[in-house]
């Protein structure tokens, strides 16, 4: 995606990208809002799930007015943000090869709960049949069974499959899944709580960090007004 917009030589020389990601953060990526968060019901927790509103596109930011030079893109703007960021690292430490793709994983719906369920069916994309990573059509064997290009194809597949209404509205977290999604057990459920609380608190840090970024760092006059041309394009201002 290029959707370039510019800082000043002076202005770029004292804020780095990741400063502009704390001003940005909300604006540019990726359009974050809260809910509930159903997988942790049964423990009495109180979590946040952040889905993703209305991407910009390419066609979104008028830039006839913006110098190509010191320019960053939208894409570099996503893989500096804190969520992508520590959501790939948190999967190469599970030595996943759903990592490169952590930038598409928080686009789609429930993906905590679509990879913590993964991680009890192949650990995290480890172990897969046809790239399907999660048994989706029941077994290898079976006609039913889905076969995908990729692992982003699958998970993209496993996200929507969480939007059902047969598990956004009846089977709504782990303890109500067990022995619905899979044939019941007692370490499936463990393992899919447990990633699921793991990954709804990494979401929270990287909110956190986002939040600090914005608190901490700020666009300096002229600049500000980029920022204010870009709010008046994605009329968020």
């Amino acid at each position: 995606m290029k959707a370039p917009f510019t800082l000043s030589p002076a202005t770029k020389q004292t804020i780095s990208m990741i400063a502009l990601i704390g001003v940005a953060v909300g604006v540019l990526y990726p359009y974050f809002y809260a809910q509930a968060d159903n997988s942790l019901r049964d423990s009495g927790k109180s979590a946040q799930v952040f889905e993703v509103k209305n991407l910009p596109t390419q066609n979104s930011i008028n830039t006839d007015q913006i110098s190509p030079a010191h320019s960053i893109t939208i894409d570099e703007v996503t893989q500096a943000d804190p969520l992508v960021q520590n959501l790939r690292e948190y999967l190469e430490r599970h030595k996943s090869p759903l990592a490169p793709y952590a930038d598409q994983i928080v686009l789609q719906p429930q993906w905590q709960r679509a990879l913590a369920i993964s991680w009890g069916e192949s650990n995290f994309g480890i172990h897969c049949h046809s790239n399907n990573c999660s048994g989706i059509g029941g077994s290898p064997n079976s006609k039913s069974w889905r076969k995908y290009p990729n692992k982003l194809e699958w998970f993209k597949d496993m996200s929507r499959l969480m939007e059902t209404p047969r598990y956004k509205e009846r089977f709504t977290n782990c303890r109500t899944m067990n022995g619905v999604y899979n044939a019941g057990s007692q370490n499936w459920l463990r393992a899919c709580e447990q990633k699921s609380s793991e990954l709804i608190s990494l979401t929270q840090k990287s909110e956190q960090e986002r939040l600090a970024l914005a608190e901490t760092h700020t666009v300096e006059s002229p600049d500000n007004n980029m920022i204010v041309a870009v709010l008046n394009e994605l009329d968020l201002k």
